[in-house]
């Protein structure tokens, strides 16, 4: 296996002004080649120490994927740090200038003399055709360990990609020799789904890495393995263990899945319509249902009903309850998603009430308390919560929450 690194360039993203997306967008790509990253380093513009970093990652590294600092400004020093570091000079690549005037020509703009600096890369270097921008990246190879230069633009540093550094990487890595499969929870922390997981019979060929997404949790299952039909037969065994452990805290087996297209796609299949009364979550539940295309089909109603005389008027939850039990009680809860149920004609009826913050708590119903409830033909059902987050969190949760009881009623 190839040992991989990677190098961010640019003062903005130590300052605070950028945050790396290229790390990610690159990592991703190697995993699918069942390579990784093995370390990574983040540079200031700075000459002396690109070239300290360049010299780092040649010692652990047979490829080194360099991002940032192509550019026509006088802060874009990569190519003068990589040049220091292979001990040459630098060369003005024709081609790449030839390119670089193209480009302004065909768009109608002057070419200022400093975009001639673009053209400018180390002798013994290849220079790689840019599609999406004018800098073209750069393939170096130094005492075994070829780097590929590209600019720090996002775009541009997936159509290098694209172009040159998979083609690169065909030539060296067996396509298909990783087999992957991921897992959305939610309901329980990182720590937890890894302790449900431990049975999991780890072995050199399988690599489970976990992923916090507040306020779910990822896990993904990587099989290395040359062989399609062991690979397949491999992840498909381990991918039933995981099912088996995790359970019902597992509302999606997509990359890509959320839990409301879950929730939706449960309510279509039992050909079940939802209502949603929200008071602390303010329409937050409502606005992840609608966002998943089809969600007209179940979505019959939503009322946010914020104030306790909202509450009255809009759901029947009587005078006499609130004085007894308060707003943010079981009791509210249920006969919120009873109203809104009975009201809208809906199969289920989903309420949410509760304290999100940061004032508001008492010392029997501290901040973070949360009530929800679910009414359905078999009756009302609850749920308390004793959320630990600031008010932001709190809502989402709740809301995830809300929603995963409607996945969870359905799937029982």
């Amino acid at each position: 296996m190839i040992a991989a690194e990677i190098i961010t360039i640019g003062d903005e993203l130590l300052n605070g002004d950028l945050a790396d997306t290229n790390t990610a967008r690159l990592g991703a790509l190697l995993r699918a080649r069942g390579l990784g990253f093995g370390a990574g380093q983040t540079v200031r513009d700075d000459p002396a120490r690109i070239a300290a970093a360049l010299a780092l990652a040649a010692s652990r590294a047979a490829l080194v994927l360099v991002t940032g600092g192509l550019g026509p400004t006088e802060d874009d020093v990569t190519m003068q740090a990589a040049a220091a570091f292979a001990g040459v000079k630098l060369r003005e690549d024709e081609a790449s200038l030839a390119r670089i005037r193209e480009r302004f020509a065909s768009r109608g703009y002057p070419m200022t003399p400093n975009n001639r600096r673009q053209a400018l890369i180390p002798e013994g270097a290849s220079a790689l055709e840019n599609r999406a921008g004018t800098a073209p990246g750069v393939r170096m190879e130094v005492d075994g360990t070829t780097f590929f230069f590209f600019p720090g633009v996002p775009l541009e540093v997936d159509a290098l990609a694209a172009d040159h550094l998979l083609p690169w990487l065909s030539q060296r890595v067996p396509a298909g020799s990783r087999a992957s499969h991921t897992f959305k929870t939610f309901g329980k922390t990182e720590s937890q789904v890894a302790t449900l997981l431990e049975p999991l019979p780890r072995a050199p060929d399988l690599h489970v890495a976990y992923r916090a997404h507040f306020p779910t949790i990822q896990v993904t299952l990587h099989v290395d393995e040359p062989d399609a039909g062991v690979r397949s037969a491999r992840l498909e065994a381990l991918s039933t263990e995981v099912r088996r452990l995790l359970g019902p805290i597992v509302f999606s087996e997509a990359q890509g899945g959320s839990l409301a297209e879950a929730v939706v796609r449960a309510l279509a299949g039992a050909h079940a319509t939802l209502a949603l009364a929200e008071s602390c979550t303010g329409g937050l539940a409502t606005a992840m249902i609608t966002e998943v295309p089809g969600a007209s089909e179940v979505l019959v109603e939503t009322a946010v009903t914020y104030s306790n005389d909202a509450k009255t008027r809009r759901l029947g939850v009587s005078e006499a309850l609130l004085a007894e039990h308060g707003a943010v009680s079981e009791a509210c809860a249920r006969a919120m998603a009873e109203g809104i149920r009975a009201g809208s004609g809906a199969q289920l009826g989903v309420a949410i009430t509760g304290i999100a913050g940061p004032g508001g708590g008492s010392a029997d119903k501290p901040v973070g308390t949360v009530h929800i409830a679910l009414a359905s033909e078999d009756g009302t059902r609850h749920r308390a919560l004793r959320l630990p987050f600031d008010r932001a969190r709190n809502r989402v949760v709740s809301a995830f929450a809300a929603l995963d009881m409607v996945r969870l009623h359905l799937n029982a």
